[in-house]
């Protein structure tokens, strides 16, 4: 019974501390952003420039 508890406390612990991960097709540039490619605008996914991290 012990081992149940601490296996689910460990399970919160980890679910409640995990960050979250932002993907991105390509390298970012010293400003955090990028050109889409062609397939992701065909994909209708962006249009062209764009940030992935929050500017300064």
């Amino acid at each position: 019974m012990k081992k149940v508890v601490i296996v689910i406390l460990s399970f919160v612990v980890l679910i409640g501390v995990s960050s979250s991960a932002y993907a991105h097709p390509g390298r970012l540039e010293k400003n955090g952003g990028h050109n889409c490619s062609a397939k992701s605008k065909q994909k209708g996914l962006c249009t062209g420039y764009h940030y992935h991290k929050k500017k300064k």
